[in-house]
């Protein structure tokens, strides 16, 4: 087994705390009764404020900063694809921006512009290429797969105590400050317990199978509970394909996994329409999910494409800056406060074409092509990390049609898509005592 030296440690261990800080961020402590909702810049509703979670990453990337020419050196060949990729995004984001300071938001502070931009460029470079360089496909999961089940656990078990405050809009948020930070904790624990089902190697209480389904089971009643469809459907899908690639080797497990799938077929056979008419009364809004209202959610999403059309005509070449909602006629800058989720047209495709313009919205549709692509290469690989990078970005690929472009920094959702983003893309290859 390799030893590392004392800087490499040093490297892996802050690597890994950028994977908690992802959860760490948005943790609010309104259950306590006693924590502050906000006290500027420190904390913001009941947690951390976005400019200490900033200034957190920022230190940490500046003490790692140091390892990026000795990584590139390191992997040569093995990332290339993946540095062109995110070289040529991030090349277009710079340009792009530059315009908007000069022609579109001519009104805006330049250096705040400038700011959302380096904290783009930031995501993209340490979460697509630095931290997948520094820590192993093996470690990156584990941690991962770890840090969102203590969350999403310490949120299922304050439950009891403080029903009231787990609840927003009647959907369950758990410990954190709003519903998509749940949704996206839930949701990756999941999808990353579900080979746990099938690497039994012997009978022990860490390897208990009846404890592992439980956990399963726990894990899909939080993710249930947010009472988001498109998180129960990427649920759905990735259980349906991780009993087909995973652990196929053994009979008990073969036989398990048919009579799995065939009561699913059994079911939707005998419940097909019923379901079938259900679904589509909640997607139109006919019916309510659970404690959540009925909304017409094809519509509305209709209403948001549309809307995203009108804000990308406006300036269809050089976009509207990666900023856009957080513009407030303002010319001093932004504030927290003034972010607007109304303004996002919640899908990818229309949303890159609002930040960057036509250079952005092709870039956007080639790369969801080559992720596509890339996906379903990993689910054919032998290695079941990279089986289970490709299931959770597969089973992900109609969400992100329905989601914004992921930039920012601050996003728990956009840090955890682009660390998967830059393991899909790159070379991995372990050794038998999988090290680096």
């Amino acid at each position: 087994m390799k030893k590392l030296s004392i800087s490499e440690n040093y490297t892996i261990n802050l690597c890994k705390y950028l994977l908690v800080t992802i959860f760490l961020s948005k943790l609010s402590f309104k259950w306590t009764k006693v924590f502050p909702k906000s006290i500027s810049p420190i904390i913001f509703q009941h947690g951390l404020h976005p400019y200490v979670n900033f200034g957190i990453q920022f230190i940490i990337f500046i003490i790692i900063s140091h390892l990026v020419i000795q990584i590139r050196k390191k992997k040569n060949s093995q990332f290339k694809i993946t540095s062109l990729c995110m070289s040529t995004l991030t090349f277009i984001l710079f340009v792009q921006t530059i315009f908007q300071i000069f022609l579109i938001n001519i009104n805006q502070s330049t250096i705040i512009q400038i700011a959302g931009f380096a904290m783009a460029a930031l995501l993209i470079i340490f979460y697509g290429i630095i931290i997948p360089s520094v820590l192993s496909i093996e470690m990156f999961l584990r941690s991962l797969k770890k840090y969102s089940l203590y969350f999403v656990g310490i949120s299922l078990f304050v439950f009891p105590f403080a029903y009231t405050d787990m609840f927003k809009g009647g959907r369950f948020i758990g410990v954190f400050k709003h519903i998509p930070h749940m949704v996206t904790a839930s949701t990756c624990a999941y999808i990353l317990h579900i080979p746990e089902l099938f690497s039994i190697k012997r009978p022990s209480l860490k390897d208990n199978i009846f404890i592992k389904v439980i956990i399963q089971i726990f894990l899909g009643v939080a993710v249930i509970l947010t009472f988001t469809k498109a998180a129960i459907f990427t649920i759905s899908t990735a259980t349906i394909i991780g009993f087909i690639i995973f652990g196929s080797k053994k009979k008990q497990i073969r036989l398990f996994k048919f009579c799995f799938l065939s009561s699913i077929v059994i079911s939707i056979l005998l419940v097909g329409y019923p379901a079938s008419h259900f679904i589509i009364e909640i997607a139109t809004g006919k019916t309510s999910f659970g404690s959540r209202r009925a909304q017409n959610g094809i519509e509305s999403r209709l209403d948001e494409i549309r809307r995203g059309e009108k804000m990308f005509e406006k300036s269809p070449f050089f976009g509207q800056g990666l900023l856009y909602k957080f513009f407030n006629n303002s010319k001093e800058g932004i504030e927290v406060e003034s972010y607007n989720s109304f303004k996002d047209p919640h899908n990818l495709f229309v949303s890159s074409a609002v930040i960057g313009g036509y250079p952005l919205l092709i870039f956007s549709l080639l790369a969801f092509l080559i992720l596509l692509i890339g996906s379903l290469r990993s689910l054919q690989s032998s290695m079941v990390e990279k089986q289970l990078i490709g299931l959770f970005l597969i089973s992900h690929l109609p969400v992100f049609l329905i989601y914004h472009a992921h930039f920012s920094l601050g996003g728990m959702a956009d840090r955890i898509y682009w660390l998967f983003f830059g393991y899909l893309g790159k070379n991995i290859k372990l050794n038998e005592q999988g090290e680096l």
